[in-house]
């Protein structure tokens, strides 16, 4: 069942600090990668469970998908610690391995190819702010586009 954004932000940043173990000092986790690093864990969390990881949306900003709740709130994340059920603590660490090696430009970029977010900035110039909602249903779409691209590929 989706729950509110934060404690998974907070989770995330406690696996991501102890899976890469990096001190404070060393920390390449920035806001901007963290909301990546959410929208993918949201898309995974879809794909692989059919349910949303929490219940939170994202606004298609000029540098990718933000959401407004961890925006106000990435600074505090350390008291929104909570419980992992085991599918929250799986799709996290699937994240992080996946997409935590890269930095925070390259899955800015990354996120720019979904086709929810290119919908989300329809009538903005690439350099102008928006809000707009990625609608889930938007997401969706791209899961099973990705997924039929798979199933179309040959093995050899």
């Amino acid at each position: 069942m989706p729950r509110d954004i934060l404690p998974i932000a907070a989770a995330l940043e406690s696996l991501y600090t102890s899976i890469f173990n990096v001190s404070d000092g060393e920390n390449d986790l920035t806001e901007m990668k963290m909301h990546k690093l959410l929208y993918f864990a949201q898309k995974h969390h879809y794909a692989t469970f059919g349910e949303w990881l929490f219940n939170n949306d994202f606004e298609g900003w000029v540098h990718g998908p933000v959401s407004r709740r961890v925006r106000g709130s990435f600074k505090m994340l350390e008291f929104y610690k909570d419980e992992l059920t085991l599918e929250e603590e799986y799709t996290l660490r699937e994240v992080i391995h996946d997409y935590g090696k890269y930095t925070a430009g390259y899955l800015r970029n990354l996120s720019h190819e979904d086709t929810a977010y290119k919908i989300s900035r329809l009538g903005l110039r690439d350099d102008e702010n928006g809000s707009d909602i990625i609608k889930k249903e938007d997401i969706i779409n791209d899961i099973m586009i990705n997924d039929e691209q798979l199933i179309d590929c040959e093995v050899h």
